[in-house]
């Protein structure tokens, strides 16, 4: 029997199908193939991920080691894959992406299970990002949930695949993952949570970590512990049923107890004015943003152990200078109409203070267990005390809330002092600087007053005018009349007539004794005689920025300097003339340990060895039994000067052995006295006594060296000239070598005793007859002014 054909009506409608089957594949292989390069063509390449160079946070360390400090936007310590642990890999590789290793960078059944939940939610829920999706959406996409960008995530995660190895992928996952509590990557994880090292973690808390990328915040042990306990749960669920560890590991690791870094492992603020002065170098050398991206390791000269001491120092020091004031807590009295405004201006602020935090109050009456005050809208109550006494309605006053009962507060005087200060401290023989003080308090004002601040140094000053005479030809020995004075003005018809702090003068005087007693007239007149332009080219030498005019009172410390920059200044004398280069990072690199940059001790010879000894023998008498002979009670040879300004704006102390130099300023911020008496001597010997004695406790005693051009002369402790070791008030005085007086060619006579009084006897008759030098500028002064200046000579020495 012959086969049946096919109708041609049914071979053409199998025709009309497929045709139809064909067209349908075209059109969606178009439309995709559209929707592909609608999507991808402003896809950003995946070669830049190549070179991506995660934001990495900057750590500072002490010269032991210890952190300090640490600067980011992004808390995150670029760790090398091979430095993370396989454990650690291993969790959240079960936690994210169990099939990692297995797919090439999109895994189907993870994205079929993924919308078959969004489906039945009715909404997008999961996400079925594999890690390698992860690492394109956070450095390449942004965090919206859509369907779109789900699309592209897709693509760049093909690409990717064939540009990364897998290791390279999960190496930037680890470190790029935000995982809660400020912490980015796997290692700042560790140290905030458990206060570890990566290889430290333990497989419990490995897996409670892996658990936090799904929710950081809903999963935060230190939040919500029982919810992160559940995930870690999950995660070693995850481990165990893909064989990374057995099942018994897995329930041994849930039960472990979980031990949580304090604070979030949040280190301490340690010197907090010297780390910050630390940032400012970085910036200036790596520019602004370095600092908070490079992950730098910047490791410093800052000694903790001095650090503590010079804290300490400086705080009893300026609470002991506040006390001496009176009341530290009362800010001043208000009249009635300003208590009228200040309770009108508190009625609407809050009724609630914070602890610890300092508020202005206003005496407002007495109660029966204390002072009544007015602390916004709020009423309190200062307990009776010591503290108290002297205070009276209508007084402002600061005080700290110390606590609360029946709705009302008690507060406290705010004995934190108003006055302000610093201290930096060098070593000698490295030139670095190992503690540095700003202020009182950094959270009170974060202003530098060791290196922002430019005050005017006063006294502290001298020592380098009397280096400029000694290079100019003057000795210790030079004697120069302490005598009334006066110097033409800038302008028509104005004088200038310097005095000493005593207000009175002391005719002959030798550069030791001037310096030794900080004797303003004589200090002029070396400057004067030396000349001003003279001095101001030697302050370079310094280190110091010489004034732009012509002026006699630069000699007096009239221009302004940084307590650093004055440092610095006597470190010249301290190390025989050599200049040094304050270090404050000793060296930096990189996250991986590749150094960028080390400092070397950088010393200059700037003045000769001979000059700086003998302002150093100086200034050893100026402790001695000077200005500074509080400073005496170290017990061991050193040098210093005191520094005090007009009105004792500033106090100055700058000292040094031969081993540590510090320096103290103490003052206002603002243009405000310290009060009558408040001398460098004073105020600012006392901590930097306090400090040295801690830092150099038990230390061998050594004394200055003498350079080789450097001879000793017994001469007459008044007059300067050369005497025999016999005779009555002598001195071993030092000179440069060919520089001592000519031994006398005829034993002494009483007319060399009464010689000194001879010359200011004469000075004197000149100043009644009216004969007067040009520094008068040839003008008789007034008839008070000698007056006054017989007066102060005669009865005060002779």
């Amino acid at each position: 029997m012959a086969k049946r054909k096919n109708p041609p009506r049914r071979k053409l409608w199998r025709r009309v199908v497929v045709g139809l089957g064909v067209l349908v594949l075209l059109v969606l292989a178009g439309a995709v193939y559209t929707l592909y390069r609608e999507i991808s063509t402003d896809l950003p390449p995946v070669d830049t991920l190549l070179g991506h160079r995660l934001p990495t946070a900057t750590r500072v360390y002490a010269d032991d080691g210890s952190l300090l400090a640490e600067f980011f936007v992004e808390k995150r310590y670029v760790t090398p894959i091979s430095q993370i642990p396989p454990l650690v890999r291993a969790a959240f590789i079960a936690a994210e992406d169990a099939n990692f290793y297995r797919h090439r960078g999109i895994d189907l059944l993870g994205v079929v299970r993924a919308a078959v939940a969004n489906l039945v939610a009715g909404k997008i829920i999961q996400g079925g990002s594999t890690i390698t999706q992860q690492v394109v959406k956070s450095m390449l996409l942004s965090p919206e949930k859509s369907y779109e960008r789900k699309l592209k995530e897709m693509i760049l995660a093909l690409r990717l695949e064939r540009q990364l190895t897998k290791e390279e992928i999960l190496y930037l996952y680890l470190n790029l993952i935000y995982l809660g509590n400020g912490a980015y990557g796997v290692a700042a994880a560790a140290q905030i949570y458990f206060d570890k090292a990566l290889e430290d973690l333990t497989l419990a808390e490995a897996a409670l970590l892996a658990g936090l990328p799904k929710a950081p915040s809903r999963y935060s042990p230190i939040k919500h512990l029982r919810r992160a306990k559940a995930r870690q749960s999950y995660v070693l669920r995850q481990m165990a049923k893909e064989r990374m560890i057995s099942w018994s590991q897995a329930q041994e690791a849930y039960r472990e107890p979980l031990h949580f870094a304090p604070r979030g492992g949040q280190s301490p603020r340690v010197a907090p004015y010297y780390v910050e002065h630390v940032r400012s170098l970085l910036e200036e050398r790596y520019g602004e943003t370095a600092p908070y991206q490079l992950g730098l390791q910047v490791y410093t000269a800052l000694n903790p152990a001095l650090q503590e001491q010079a804290e300490r120092a400086l705080r009893e020091g300026l609470s002991e200078v506040s006390k001496s004031r009176g009341n530290p807590g009362r800010i001043r009295h208000l009249s009635r109409s300003e208590a009228e405004r200040f309770l009108a201006a508190a009625r609407g602020r809050s009724s609630t203070l914070k602890e610890k935090q300092v508020y202005e109050g206003l005496v407002t009456g007495w109660g029966t267990e204390g002072l009544e005050v007015a602390v916004g809208s709020a009423r309190a109550t200062l307990p009776f005390g010591d503290n108290t006494r002297g205070l009276s309605v209508g007084d402002l006053i600061a005080v700290v809330p110390v606590g609360r009962r029946e709705g009302k507060y008690t507060v406290a005087l705010d004995d934190s002092p108003e006055v302000e200060g610093a201290l930096v401290s060098l070593d000698l023989v490295s030139g670095r600087v190992n503690a540095l003080v700003g202020g009182y308090d950094f959270n009170r004002s974060q202003f530098n007053r060791a290196t922002q601040a430019r005050r005017q140094p006063g006294s502290a000053f001298k020592p380098i005018v009397y280096a400029a005479a000694l290079d100019r030809g003057y000795t210790p020995a030079t004697v120069i009349l302490d005598e009334p004075i006066s110097f033409r003005g800038p302008g028509r018809g104005q004088w200038w007539t310097p005095h000493n702090y005593e207000n009175r003068f002391f005719g002959p005087t030798t550069l030791r004794d001037a310096l030794t007693f900080s004797r303003n007239v004589v200090t002029v007149k070396i400057a004067n005689g030396i000349g001003i332009s003279y001095l101001n080219r030697y302050m370079t030498n310094f280190g110091l920025k010489a004034p732009s005019g012509k002026n006699l009172a630069t000699a007096l410390g009239s221009s302004e300097v940084s307590l650093l920059e004055l440092a610095r200044a006597y470190a010249v004398f301290a190390t025989q003339g050599k200049l040094l280069e304050p270090i404050f990072i000793t060296r930096i690199t990189d996250n991986q340990g590749n150094l960028l940059f080390e400092q070397k001790p950088i010393f200059a010879q700037v003045i000769p060895a001979e000059t700086a000894y003998m302002i150093t023998n100086m200034l050893k008498d100026v402790i001695e039994r000077g200005t500074g002979r509080r400073a005496k009670a170290l017990g061991r040879p050193a040098a210093g000067k005191t520094g005090t300004t007009n009105d004792m704006h500033d106090a100055w102390f700058l000292g040094y052995t031969p081993e540590l130099l510090a320096g103290v300023w103490v003052g206002y911020d603002s243009k405000r006295s310290l009060g009558p008496e408040q001398t460098g001597g004073r105020v600012a010997t006392p901590i930097w006594l306090k400090y040295m004695q801690a830092a150099l406790g038990d230390k061998p005693v050594s004394d200055f060296p003498i350079p080789a051009g450097i001879t000793f002369a017994t001469i007459d402790r008044k007059s300067g000239r050369r005497a025999s070791a016999f005779d009555g008030d002598v001195i071993l005085e030092c000179f440069r070598r060919g520089t001592e007086p000519a031994a006398p060619s005829r034993a002494p006579g009483p007319a060399d005793e009464t010689e000194g009084q001879d010359e200011l006897e004469r000075a004197i008759r000149r100043l009644r007859r009216g004969s007067y030098s040009e520094d008068w500028g040839g003008r008789r002064p007034s008839a008070p002014t000698r007056a006054n200046a017989e007066r102060a000579y005669l009865p005060s020495r002779y």
